[in-house]
């Protein structure tokens, strides 16, 4: 019906997929981006998060203009999920980098502001041997200084780095924990989806139906229903009523609170209603540990009528020593 071109969101995936896997097996080195999240099951081995590196903007369209200034960092990339998926492009891997970071370059120039290169002085008209060995020695000492200065510098930028980097990857450690936990609660509401809704779980359902993307949602929950099954050519609506008309009666529910919280299981932004949340309260609360331990320890420790009036057994040892004594 498309003739040669394939419209579906399926077939599209599909051939964009394709053509990542070639471009990785034809480049080994190239490093492969994610443009948003998804759940790391999913994720590309070795792929990395956007804004871990820096695009290189390189722009051909004029060629009578400046070149691109290149840099030791720089390396090819391909964007293998979200936006722009299958883009190849440049990126800098130099966090630091004076060529492509703005702040980096007034950095150095601020420094060789304040520690200036030495310069040697000019020599005078009439100079001895002696005057022009003692120039040579003092300016080699300013620029033993310098050199010294600059390390100092080097390895302070080099500790603040670090810093840096460690509270990175904590606060990503951070953020996967709480990714982690998001899934198991998602998993925990479908395990406890009702036959029906009360009201209250109902007004969660519609809010969070509401605040979907309307954009992605449908393409996200029908891929995440064919799993990799590249030979289904179905679009994802077609999917999803598929899906909604062989569903048993009593699972409707469980899809239907599939369909709203797919979209807010990833942890929302500073500001940002959380809908999971909402729905976790209404649908499968979570009991505090004061109230569970309790019921623990009461059947944990059952009480009988016969051992409340039955009087303690002479204890074995005790016999034994009398025994002994005798």
């Amino acid at each position: 019906m498309h003739g040669d071109h394939c419209l579906d969101a399926p077939c599209f995936h599909t051939k964009i997929s394709a053509h990542i896997d070639r471009e990785v097996a034809a480049h080994p080195g190239l490093i492969q981006i994610e443009n948003g999240y998804r759940n790391p099951k999913e994720q590309r081995p070795g792929a990395v998060r956007s804004g871990t590196f820096r695009e290189v903007e390189i722009d051909n369209s004029n060629p009578d203009a400046e070149p691109v200034p290149a840099c030791e960092a720089a390396k090819p990339a391909i964007i293998v999920y979200g936006k722009r998926v299958g883009t190849t492009l440049t990126v800098c891997t130099d966090n630091n980098c004076p060529v492509h970071d703005p702040r980096a370059a007034a950095r150095l120039a601020e420094q060789e502001e304040e520690n200036p290169t030495p310069v040697m002085a000019p020599a005078a008209e009439e100079e001895t041997e002696e005057e022009a060995a003692q120039r040579e020695a003092e300016h080699e000492q300013r620029r033993k200084e310098h050199q010294a200065e600059e390390e100092r510098r080097a390895e302070e930028r080099r500790q603040q780095f670090e810093r840096e980097q460690q509270e990175h990857e904590a606060e990503q450690e951070r953020r996967d924990n709480l990714r982690k936990k998001r899934e198991a609660t998602f998993e925990r509401i479908l395990g406890n989806a009702p036959e029906s809704l009360t009201a209250p779980q109902l007004r969660v359902l519609l809010r969070a139906i509401v605040n979907l993307d309307p954009y992605t949602f449908a393409d996200d929950l029908a891929e995440d229903i064919n799993g990799d099954d590249e030979n289904d050519q179905r679009s994802a609506e077609e999917v999803l009523l598929s899906t909604i008309d062989n569903a048993a009666d009593d699972k409707l529910t469980r899809f239907a609170l599939r369909l709203a919280l797919s979209g807010h299981v990833g942890i929302p932004r500073e500001n940002e209603l959380d809908f999971l949340t909402e729905a976790e309260n209404v649908f499968a609360p979570l009991q505090s540990k004061k109230k569970a331990s309790g019921r623990k320890g009461k059947k944990s420790t059952p009480i009988k009528a016969d051992d409340a009036t039955s009087k303690p057994k002479p204890k074995k040892t005790s016999t034994a020593k009398k025994q002994i004594a005798a």
